[in-house]
């Protein structure tokens, strides 16, 4: 840490990963956990709550740090830096972000904005769950007697042809326990997901896909029933509604779906596999004109790295079910057959983004690839809303041709229309 770095911590102000001490004091303690248990940041001793520096004794401020450390369970490991400003010092204390619930005398913290409040039991579950130090999967949650028996036939069934495993009927309850779907006479939350209506029980289990015109939803559809059928449903309801595009490959004319239907029944099932269910919301697709977000509660497991992911479960039933019916094609393979879709499609990019407690699938239509000089200049000349005959006479082109022309950059979703008959008018669908 240099002094240009730490000018740029004080511009900041204090937030979720800055925090200003004037001097150090035993409380520290509370922040330093508070902050691991969130995403990890700095503490800047010596500068007032202001934004001021106003220097400390580093040696003292050491002392009181280290023994405030001691408080921690488990032990958090920050490193430090001493940063000279003209002639006062301050102290950074760098904190990561803790791979284990830390608390304090048996009490967690977490911090919001830049204040700090104790966890609550459900919250303590939702961050256990995301820092995958309790499997919420195992848990049991209902009686048997709520499990439905054709959920448990059609899994038995796609187990045989999905993996050529055909199961006797009277092993079935011994599979489904081995599993961890059945513990003692109730159904895990793994089993619930799988084989019971599971929003019945996990209200947030389901889905929903929201059309989008810029910032307002214009449509919305609610999915709910186990989590296989979920998925099934909400990929039948989005390619359903894919246009075509209709492309030169060689010297051959070829129709292709507006996004690659692999890539995105892939995001799709690792949105409901890997998603954390302590987490009171549910998965949500966002179809806007111009891409397709898939978005789940729930960031990546810690040590998961987008650039070479590796088969950490959050939910590891509910992953091994999925991967017996044959959701889950090969563990630790589906974000690389994502990239390696999109790749093949060719109008289409993926783009990966992972934050706290939130996980997207954003898929960017690149159809620009695809448009001519004619093209371009229809689309610039849609900066402002026209009807197709003063367009057609300004591109100097016959009204069939420019209608032609319409009709492709509409299904590219590039371009709208509003109106009917001679009053209907063309826009730039933003």
């Amino acid at each position: 840490m240099n002094v240009e770095s730490l000018i740029e911590l004080l511009r900041e102000g204090e937030n979720e990963r800055v925090e200003f001490k004037a001097k150090a004091t035993s409380n520290i303690a509370r922040e330093i956990c508070a902050m691991a248990n969130a995403e990890g940041g700095y503490l800047l001793i010596g500068v007032s709550d202001e934004g001021r520096i106003v220097g400390v004794d580093t040696k003292k401020a050491k002392e009181v740090l280290s023994s405030a450390l001691q408080n921690i369970t488990p032990p958090i490991s920050v490193k430090t830096n001493v940063v000279r400003v003209g002639d006062k010092d301050v102290l950074v204390v760098e904190v990561p972000r803790s791979k284990t619930l830390c608390s304090i005398g048996g009490v967690a913290y977490i911090r919001i904005g830049s204040s700090i409040r104790p966890l609550s039991v459900q919250e303590i579950l939702m961050l256990s769950a995301e820092m995958g130090t309790v499997t919420w999967d195992e848990f049991p949650l209902v009686d048997l007697s709520e499990m439905k028996n054709e959920y448990v036939e059609w899994f038995f069934s796609a187990l045989e042809r999905a993996r050529g495993r055909k199961i006797p009927r009277e092993d079935w309850m011994r599979y489904l326990r081995s599993s961890k779907a059945v513990k003692g006479e109730r159904l895990t939350n793994a089993g619930v997901l799988f084989f019971t209506d599971a929003t019945d029980f996990i209200p947030h289990s389901g889905g929903r896909i929201v059309w989008m015109q810029g910032d307002e939803a214009v449509k919305s559809v609610e999915f709910s029933g186990p989590v296989w059928r979920v998925v099934d449903d909400m990929f039948y309801t989005l390619t359903r509604e894919f246009r075509t595009y209709e492309v030169v490959v060689g010297t051959k004319r070829v129709k292709l779906p507006e996004y690659p239907p692999r890539a995105v029944r892939e995001a799709l099932i690792n949105a409901f596999a890997h998603r954390n269910y302590a987490i009171p919301a549910d998965v949500r697709v966002f179809v806007y004109p111009d891409r397709l977000v898939i978005r789940n509660p729930g960031g990546l497991m810690p040590g998961v790295d987008l650039n070479d992911p590796e088969h950490v479960p959050r939910n590891p039933n509910l992953c091994s079910l999925l991967y017996d019916a044959g959701y889950i094609e090969k563990y630790g393979y589906g974000l690389r057959m994502i990239r390696e879709e999109c790749k093949k499609h060719g109008l289409v990019g993926v783009e990966f983004k992972t934050r706290a407690n939130r996980f997207e699938v954003i898929f960017h239509k690149w159809a620009g690839r695809l448009l001519d000089e004619l093209d371009r200049k229809i689309l610039s000349a849609l900066e402002t809303p026209r009807r197709s005959g003063e367009l057609a006479e300004e591109l100097g082109i016959s009204k069939p041709t420019l209608l032609k022309r319409l009709k492709k950059l509409e299904g590219w979703g590039l371009v709208r229309s509003e109106g009917r008959g001679s009053q209907r008018r063309y826009l730039l669908n933003r």
